[in-house]
């Protein structure tokens, strides 16, 4: 097993892995999109089925449609960069699983990378339907987000109602042994 030169550093930099929506205009290196995709490429799946494939858009007027899908997504339009996660649509339950570990591993990977990463949800079925002609993508595949990627000018969240920010103290998630026993319960 490989180890890295200080964990402690990196584990660091997965925990302040955000949701960005608002980029500077700069483009993604070729090089570091290469690396990302590589990244995805190698990100596990269930049974190594590995039931995806990806779409780069850069394209501003591809971009700028599927930020019209639905408001909340608006934010798309200004983004240099999007990489639609498509699944073959074979198994739908596996399909959702192995979709947030490539999502999740972009975003991280983004953030080693300098980059920030954001997702952006298509919608309800007909809004997918429309993402779906966007892209080309065949009505009997799987498409529900985009993972967005570029130099982030900020991480607070512009909209108009953002979510609320920071976390719940690990005492109200952990459990030991049974569910709603902590550490040192008994």
């Amino acid at each position: 097993m490989a180890a890295v030169a200080n964990p402690r550093e990196v584990t660091r930099e997965i925990r302040n892995v955000r949701q960005a929506r608002l980029y500077k205009p700069d483009p993604v290196p070729e090089g570091v999109l290469n690396e990302l995709l590589e990244i995805a490429r190698w990100t596990g799946s269930s049974r190594n089925t590995q039931p995806w494939e990806f779409i780069v858009v850069t394209d501003r007027e591809q971009l700028r449609k599927i930020s019209q899908l639905r408001t909340p997504i608006n934010w798309v339009a200004d983004a240099p960069l999007a990489i639609a996660i498509v699944l073959n649509g074979e198994n739908p339950l596996s399909e959702a699983f192995d979709e947030g570990r490539v999502t999740e591993r972009l975003l991280i990977g983004a953030r080693m990378l300098g980059l920030g990463g954001g997702t952006a949800w298509f919608g309800d079925d007909a809004q997918q339907s429309a993402a779906k002609q966007i892209l080309s993508i065949p009505e009997e595949r799987t498409a529900r987000s985009v993972v967005v990627l570029g130099y982030p000018t900020t991480t607070k969240d512009h909209r108009p109602n953002p979510a609320t920010a920071g976390r719940k103290p690990l005492a109200e998630l952990v459990s030991h042994e049974r569910l709603g026993q902590g550490a040192g319960s008994s």
